[in-house]
């Protein structure tokens, strides 16, 4: 074998001290060879630390016994780190210069963007800005860990290098949050796996040109979130506003999510230099429930046809995703009738999900109608009649966009039954069909599956008509006018 292997990536189970682990870190094999019949072996490692005859007679010693070769010839080559140019003491004025080597030596390689990182490269320059950094001591007695965070606002990268004491007495007040960096050094994978960092070999201080607003008309920025809006921001109001100032902005407005927490800083940030504008992005709550059962013109008794249906698909939005199921049945004189239910070809895989939900598998849509046949035959069966659905909006704009995609006519009556749940059941904290169908013990069904769900909610129109007959109502086009009476009873909307 020839190349540069990390050594505790061929030597995974070796058992050393811990100061000779910690030496070889960053080991990398270079060479080997391995003859198994004679049980010898010859290999060549490149160390970045001092490695004593010691610990060569140890690594040696460990390696026979661990793989019991009979014979190791074992070639150290030792690679140390350019000593630091400057002696860490920070100049007069207390900043220290850009091109300082904090570790390392100096770095000529052109910095790679941080989105174009890649676990394979051997060698590569990244330059930044430390958003996180810390220096401490391992569980480990004498095993320290360098780990900052730095972005280049295309991307960022976790720096990551196991260090001796004196490396980290060297390092511990050096690395700062708010610097900018150069770091050289390889990729490499996190401890876990599911990751790639920067294991670093120089690093040095850099210069970084701060932005700046050179238009002749200064803007005024009328929408800042600050840290003070929940979820949605993480912007310092004093930075931002002392950075307007800079910039020589007129004024700034501060308009947090619900909250006023941040004017106090921005007023004293602005110490007469720009205006503050104290704004706030409110809430409205909206407690009129306005959603009505009725939808169109039906007319007619409660006694007449309706076709209750209902759909599975691949997905939520009507616009991406696509029918899978059509199930209904006719709903007349307080009696399940006729039924109609046929699948649909949705010209892709199903999801794990909808497979689960459903138990609908590829397998059972092969050879089902296409979906502009399973509408037209669908469409026939309704035949006019108006239409019901639990959450029925979600239903019909399914329907409207299948019938859009196909060129089919579709402005139907229809009637959602999760109104008229919420409205005559307002003692339930949901609503939700299969917890209605409990409530009012109906039949055992099998959920998610168009047919069934379809039967349940005309068994459920069957019992909201005794209701609504109780209340004096008699005919379609009376029921939204009952709602709005019923309305101050509901709970929360679902």
């Amino acid at each position: 074998m020839a190349g540069n292997v990390p050594f505790f990536e061929m030597f995974r189970q070796l058992q050393l001290s811990p100061e000779l682990r910690l030496k070889l870190l960053t080991a990398l094999v270079t060479n080997a060879r391995f003859d198994q019949d004679a049980r010898t072996a010859e290999l060549s490692i490149t160390v970045e630390q001092a490695f004593s005859e010691e610990d060569r007679a140890a690594l040696a010693d460990a390696l026979r016994t661990a793989y019991g070769m009979t014979r190791l010839d074992l070639t150290i080559n030792e690679k140390l780190p350019a000593a630091p140019a400057h002696s860490g003491e920070k100049p007069k004025g207390g900043k220290e210069k850009a091109g300082k080597v904090l570790f390392g030596g100096a770095i000529r390689a052109k910095s790679t963007p941080m989105n174009e990182l890649d676990l394979h490269m051997p060698s590569v320059a990244v330059t930044g800005k430390v958003f996180a950094a810390e220096v401490r001591e391992t569980r480990r007695a004498g095993l320290w860990v360098l780990r900052f965070d730095m972005t280049d606002y295309a991307g960022s990268v976790t720096v990551h290098r196991t260090l001796s004491r004196e490396e980290a007495e060297q390092l511990s007040r050096k690395i700062e949050v708010g610097q900018w960096l150069t770091v050289q050094g390889r990729m490499e994978q996190t401890r876990d796996g599911k990751d790639i960092q920067l294991n670093p070999r120089n690093i040095v201080l850099t210069d970084h040109e701060e932005r700046e607003d050179r238009a002749e008309v200064k803007r005024v920025e009328l929408h800042l979130h600050t840290k003070m809006s929940a979820m949605d921001a993480l912007t310092d109001t004093k930075a931002a506003v002392e950075r307007a100032i800079r910039w020589g902005h007129p004024a700034i407005a501060i308009t947090d999510h619900g909250g006023v927490q941040s004017f106090p800083d921005a007023w004293h940030a602005a110490k007469d230099k720009i205006k503050i504008l104290y704004g706030m992005e409110g809430y409205l709550l909206n407690n009129i429930d306005d959603r009505i059962a009725v939808h169109g013109a039906p007319r007619g008794a409660l006694e007449g046809e309706i076709v209750c249906f209902d759909l599975e698909t691949t997905g939520l939005k009507s616009d991406r995703e696509t029918i899978i199921e059509i199930g209904a049945v006719v709903l007349r004189d307080g009696e399940i009738g006729e039924r109609f239910q046929t699948f649909v070809a949705p010209g892709r895989h199903l999801t794990p999900e909808i497979v689960a939900l459903t138990g609908i598998t590829d397998e059972t849509l092969k050879g089902a109608p296409s979906l502009g046949e399973a509408l037209r035959d669908f469409l026939t069966f309704v035949n006019g009649r108006p239409l019901a659905a639990h959450n029925a909006d979600f239903d019909i704009g399914f329907l409207r966009e299948g019938c859009r995609r196909e060129g089919l006519a579709f402005s139907p009556d229809y009637i959602d039954s999760l109104v008229l749940a919420q409205n005559l059941l307002p003692e339930l904290g949901k609503h939700k069909l299969d917890v209605v169908a409990e409530h009012l013990d109906l039949p055992a069904f099998r959920h998610h599956r168009a047919s069934d769900d379809a039967a349940m909610v005309g068994y459920m129109l069957i019992e909201f008509w005794k209701m609504l007959r109780a209340r004096g109502v008699e005919t379609l086009e009376a029921i939204n006018a009952e709602m709005r009476k019923l309305r101050p009873l509901a709970g929360k909307v679902d």
